[in-house]
């Protein structure tokens, strides 16, 4: 077993632990009273998925945005050594597109586990278009996080998750009042020498 399926199967788990046990994530808690708390990510209707992906362009789209409902414990994404991207769709570019944010991307044969804040929206703020040699898996807890991508955009709800693949994207909060939450897992996809 190498460190890409250890590392996936970790994250497996960690996200049905928080489906299935359910999980209370209060600003509150993060020390921002008065923000409302995510009461839970467990949804009856399964898990909502949204891949993203390059086209023939190298432009970024959704590939899939889907609700997964089958088992108990639902296999959301999987990526191989071999195949780093995972699964891909017709029209879909395979090739790696260089990154322009490497200062967040982990090192080859790491990851990086990030819990993220997104203040509420304000005018003069513009979002943070960028591309990683990652493959990431965004879990929103909590707030309304919009993701957009070269195609247009997706409005995300707590318990949704995001396999990012090598796009350009943004964050967006629409929120002028509380901010987002989410956790993100970085994977590197370089491949080696």
């Amino acid at each position: 077993m190498n460190r890409r399926t250890v590392l996936e199967s970790s994250i497996g788990a960690a996200l049905v632990g928080l489906c299935v046990k359910g999980f209370d994530v209060g600003v509150e808690a993060a020390g921002q009273p008065g923000a409302p708390a995510a009461s839970n990510v467990l949804r009856q209707d399964g898990v909502r998925r949204i891949v993203t992906a390059n086209n023939a362009q190298g432009k970024s789209f959704i590939v899939s945005d889907q609700r997964i409902t089958t088992g108990q414990f639902p296999s959301l994404f999987k990526a191989t050594g071999d195949d780093p991207l995972g699964p891909g769709a017709p029209g879909e570019m395979k090739t790696f597109l260089p990154t322009d944010m490497p200062q967040i991307e982990p090192a080859l044969g790491g990851s990086s586990f990030h819990y993220v804040v997104l203040p509420p929206h304000r005018s003069d703020t513009k979002p943070v278009w960028h591309r990683t040699l990652t493959l990431d898996y965004n879990i929103l807890l909590a707030g309304e996080l919009v993701l957009m991508v070269d195609s247009g955009e997706v409005v995300l709800h707590p318990g949704d998750v995001v396999v990012q693949r090598n796009t350009s994207h943004a964050w967006r909060n629409n929120s002028t009042a509380q901010p987002v939450q989410w956790v993100a897992v970085l994977v590197p996809i370089r491949r080696q020498a």
